[in-house]
């Protein structure tokens, strides 16, 4: 007797079909159920996985293994994500840590590059001093595109208010800064000069006098700075200096709401004793010097309206009021002006001197 059964998998839970008919479940395959010789693929894998009883404990069904269900994802791509993370973490860390490096490297630098100034007297012969970074034993080379003025004697006039100072005289300047400046931030009324101070390399007190008359016209408006909405600032010049005699000029700035109010005034000095050269006996007032400067400021400012507009005897009388008068020596010549309500005005003389 024979018998031939065909054999196949149930779709439905995996178990073993015999004629079309799951032998565990019932399910009924209407089709021809494929045989082991038709499928050797399905016969090996019956035998691969031929127990001695199935999952029913019936004896002589192969029992069909099912593996687990195959896992979401990739492990090897969630691996690659989490070292990326990682790497962009630390590079992040490593940038944030260059930045505040570089930043408060900056900061140091800046401090300590940045000037600033003494309320001292500078020592040894400096102009300016250390705080300025500028020194006379050194040759500048300025350049013209600058606008630095170069006052010389072949000039036509004298162009604008700026040192002369030398460093082959028998004395030297010293320069010293004061400044004021209130506890408020928000107050921005302030008082700053800067002067000279006279040095004479063999007697340190030959000056004393010459130099008190040269601070206290540095301090003008020391006492009354507080009178303007934004304080006063006074920059002083060392016009001429020579073995005769020496000039120091000063601009103050009167700063008020909407701009500033310029001032100018000088003191002149002999070399030899310190003291204090007068404006009468630097230049005569009389009719002749009253026309020549009205005719000079054509020349030297275009023609100031209120220079132009005056007659001689206001001219004279104003350029002999001390208060509003100021005279001093140039690389030029002699420049004579006075102040006015809208600022200041001077010419130069070029054959005038003492």
């Amino acid at each position: 007797m024979s018998e031939n059964r065909d054999f196949g998998f149930c779709p439905r839970c995996g178990a073993l079909m015999q004629s079309g008919i799951c032998q565990s479940c019932g399910y009924e395959n209407r089709g021809q159920a494929p045989s082991p010789s038709q499928n050797p693929g399905w016969s090996q894998g019956v035998q691969g996985f031929q127990q001695t009883q199935n999952r029913q404990g019936y004896p002589g069904y192969p029992q069909v293994y099912v593996g687990p269900p195959r896992e979401k994802g990739n492990k090897k791509g969630m691996w690659f994500a989490l070292a990326a993370a990682v790497v962009l973490i630390l590079g992040m860390i490593f940038a944030i840590t260059f930045y505040i490096h570089s930043i408060f490297k900056m900061g140091m630098e800046i401090s300590e590059s940045e000037p600033g100034f003494r309320d001292e007297s500078n020592s040894g012969n400096d102009y300016f001093g250390d705080d300025y970074g500028y020194d006379d034993d050194y040759d500048y080379d300025y350049d013209d595109d600058y606008g630095y003025y170069e006052p010389d004697e072949n000039d036509p006039y004298y162009e604008t208010i700026t040192d002369a100072t030398r460093t082959d005289l028998a004395y030297g300047i010293d320069w010293i800064t004061e400044s004021i400046d209130p506890d408020d931030s928000e107050d921005y009324c302030t008082f700053y000069c800067i002067y000279p101070m006279l040095r004479d390399f063999e007697d340190e007190h030959k000056y004393d006098s010459a130099n008190a008359a040269i601070r206290e016209m540095a301090q003008s408006y020391r006492a009354s700075y507080r009178e303007y909405s934004g304080g006063c600032s006074t920059y002083s010049y060392v016009t001429y200096m020579d073995e005769e005699k020496v000039s120091v000029a000063f601009q103050h700035d009167l700063y008020v709401e909407g701009g500033k109010i310029p001032k100018v005034n000088a003191v002149n000095f002999r070399v030899e004793t310190g003291e204090v050269i007068g404006y009468e006996e630097m230049a005569e007032l009389d009719q002749d010097l009253a026309i020549r400067f009205r005719a000079q400021d054509k020349t030297q400012n275009d023609g100031v309206e209120y220079v132009q507009d005056l007659t001689d005897e206001e001219l004279l009388e104003i350029l002999g009021d001390p208060q509003a008068a100021v005279m001093f020596y140039t690389p030029v010549g002699l420049e004579i002006g006075f102040n006015y309500e809208d600022g200041w005005v001077t010419v130069t003389f070029k054959e005038r001197a003492l």
